[in-house]
């Protein structure tokens, strides 16, 4: 062997390291090649799901666009409608602050109306069931201090029931707004209430009166309710249109109610009709007929 072809010790190791080197390169590129193999072919199997997987995905996201691009439009709507709006509660307010004393009439008397609408019967046009509870309580509590007496008047259509079957419901009707009537025209005081109590029962609210004051007023009814003659062929009392009518009298105290009177008036027109109809009664013993 020549000169030229012989290595160093030194030489030798370092080629050997080279060669070294270039087997794991080659082994390294080997397994890059058979990765590459496998995802290409992993690719190719797969492509269609991927497409497909690209495809939803564009499609949500064009969904999405869309979405917002209409969010953004309904928002701009509300911003200028809250504008349109915010403007318009500054004219009203305005328009409050410079007429707010025309506009605060205006509301008492709508308000006041609205409460008479309130406590009127529709059908007798007098006050009614919840008027008669209001002004009974406040004249008791008037009453009471002036320490003056109040009396409480019930009357009842006698057999009004037989009275509709009879004439039908408009002659019914058209009975208790004369009856309201005649009622109506019977109290003169102001402090005096009548009110169409249910049905066909009516009461009266009489304050700073005596029981013979009370007497008077009912006789007075009882007796234009006679005069009406009004037909009523299937009463048992008469045939015409009677009343039944309970009295009572108190003069309230603290440790009272307005109920007792109330119960009490209830008490004497039930022993009226009890006791035949068409009659006054005023305490458990006395009976007053026209």
């Amino acid at each position: 062997m020549s000169e030229s072809c012989q290595f160093s010790e030194s030489e030798a190791l370092h080629l050997m390291e080279q060669i070294q080197r270039l087997r794991e390169d080659v082994e390294r590129l080997k397994r890059e090649r058979e990765d590459l193999s496998i995802a290409l072919s992993t690719t190719a199997e797969h492509g269609d799901c991927i497409e497909a997987q690209l495809q939803e995905a564009n499609q949500r996201l064009q969904v999405e666009v869309e979405v917002r691009r209409r969010t953004e439009i309904t928002l701009q709507a509300l911003m200028e409608a809250i504008s349109k709006r915010k403007a318009d509660l500054e004219i009203v307010v305005q328009t409050i602050m410079e007429h707010g004393d025309i506009m605060d009439t205006q509301w008492s008397l709508k308000l006041s109306e609205m409460n008479k609408i309130a406590s009127i019967d529709g059908l007798t046009q007098i006050p009614n069931r919840r008027r008669f509870d209001e002004h009974l309580e406040h004249q008791w509590k008037q009453m009471t201090r002036e320490r003056s007496p109040i009396c409480l008047i019930l009357f009842d259509i006698d057999h009004f029931k037989q009275f509709n079957d009879t004439y039908g419901h408009l002659a019914g009707d058209d009975c208790l707004k004369q009856v309201a009537q005649v009622l109506n025209g019977c109290a003169h005081r102001p402090s005096d209430l009548i009110a169409r109590y249910g049905g066909e029962e009516f009461a009266a609210i009489l304050p700073q009166t005596t029981i013979e004051g009370a007497m008077e007023v009912a006789g007075r009814v009882q007796a234009e309710i006679s005069d009406l003659k009004i037909l009523h062929e299937k009463s048992s009392v008469s045939k015409y249109l009677t009343l039944s009518i309970g009295i009572a009298s108190s003069i309230p105290t603290l440790e009272q109610s307005f109920s007792k009177l109330l119960d009490e008036a209830d008490q004497y027109l039930y022993l009226a009709k009890q006791q035949g109809r068409d009659r006054i009664i005023f305490s458990s013993k006395t009976t007053l007929r026209q």
